[in-house]
C-alpha cells in the first residue's frame, strides 16, 4: 500500500503539471450536458494517470472518469483493488480560470476507499492518507476541526449537474444551513471540499448525485483525518450511493437533518 501511494503521490503531482499547461489557455471545451463539461485538459491528465498507473502496477483495475464512467465503476466495484481517478475535478473552475480544481486518485479494496492522493496544482496543496497512513498536507499532518455545535460550524456543498431539475430540493437544504451554521461554502470540487473537511477549514459538507470519483480519494483522506462520512437519512457512506455526509464527526447528526 505505501508503494502505490507514494507512486499515486508523483503520478498526481505530473498530473497537475498537465493542467497547469492547459490553465488560462484553453481554446474551447465540450459539453457532456450544458453543465458538465469536458477539456483537452481532462483528456490528458487522465491518459497519463492511467497509463502511469498501468506501467507501475499492471493488475490493477481502474475506474475512469472520461475512459468507462458509471458502467466501469459499477464493474470494477467488487475488485479486490481498483483505482478510482478524476482526472480534473472542478473542470468548470478551470475553464472559467477559478484555482479550485484538483487531481484526485483513489485506491479502492472492494469497493471502498483505502488510499487518496489529491492535489490541488494552482492552490499548490498535495493531500494525502488513508488506511494505516496519516493525513498530511503538504507533507504536514491534519486533522479534523473541534467545533461541536452546528451554530458555531461552517459548512460546505456542492450542486449536482441535475440541479435546475431538483432545485426546489436543493434551495431547502441550503435555506437550513444558512439558518443553523455561521455560513456555508460552495467551491466546486467535491475532492477539494472533503479535503477541506479534514484539515479543518470547514466543519461539514453534503452533496447529492456524486461519482465515485469524486469521493474515491477525498473519502480515505477524510477517514485518515478523524473525520466521519454517512450516506445520510441513517444509511451508511458508499462511494456508489446518492448521497454525502462528511463531518468532523461532532456535528455529524445536526448536518445530516440539514441534508
Amino acid at each position: 500500500m505505501t508503494a502505490r501511494l507514494e507512486a499515486a503521490r508523483t503520478i498526481a503531482i505530473e498530473a497537475g503539471r498537465i493542467l497547469m499547461g492547459h490553465h488560462g489557455r484553453l481554446a474551447g471545451y465540450d459539453e457532456k450536458s450544458p453543465i458538465d463539461l469536458v477539456t483537452i485538459a481532462d483528456r490528458e491528465s487522465e491518459a497519463f494517470i492511467s497509463r502511469a498507473l498501468r506501467e507501475a502496477f499492471p493488475d490493477d483495475p481502474q475506474i475512469l472518469e472520461e475512459s468507462g464512467g458509471r458502467a466501469g465503476a459499477i464493474e470494477r466495484r467488487q475488485a479486490e483493488l481498483a483505482w478510482c481517478v478524476d482526472p480534473l475535478d472542478g473542470t468548470t473552475n478551470f475553464v472559467h480560470g477559478y484555482p479550485f480544481f484538483a487531481v484526485s486518485i483513489g485506491l479502492l479494496q472492494r469497493g471502498r476507499p483505502v488510499l487518496g492522493v489529491i492535489h490541488a496544482p494552482a492552490l499548490r496543496e498535495t493531500f494525502v492518507g488513508g488506511h494505516h497512513h496519516p493525513a498530511t498536507l503538504n507533507g504536514a499532518p491534519i486533522h479534523v476541526s473541534k467545533v461541536s455545535t452546528v451554530s458555531r460550524a461552517l459548512l460546505a456543498t456542492g450542486f449536482p449537474y441535475d440541479r435546475r431539475e431538483r432545485l426546489d430540493e436543493l434551495l431547502a437544504s441550503i435555506r437550513r444551513a444558512l439558518m443553523a451554521a455561521h455560513d456555508l461554502r460552495r467551491a466546486g470540487s467535491a475532492a477539494l471540499d472533503l479535503c477541506s473537511v479534514a484539515a479543518g477549514r470547514i466543519d461539514g459538507y453534503f452533496e447529492v448525485n456524486l461519482a465515485p470519483w469524486d469521493l474515491a480519494a477525498g473519502a480515505a483522506i477524510l477517514d485518515a483525518a478523524g473525520g466521519k462520512l454517512t450516506g445520510g437519512k441513517g444509511q451508511p457512506f458508499d462511494i456508489y450511493g446518492p448521497r454525502v455526509i462528511a463531518t468532523n464527526g461532532l456535528i455529524h447528526d445536526a448536518v445530516e437533518e440539514i441534508a
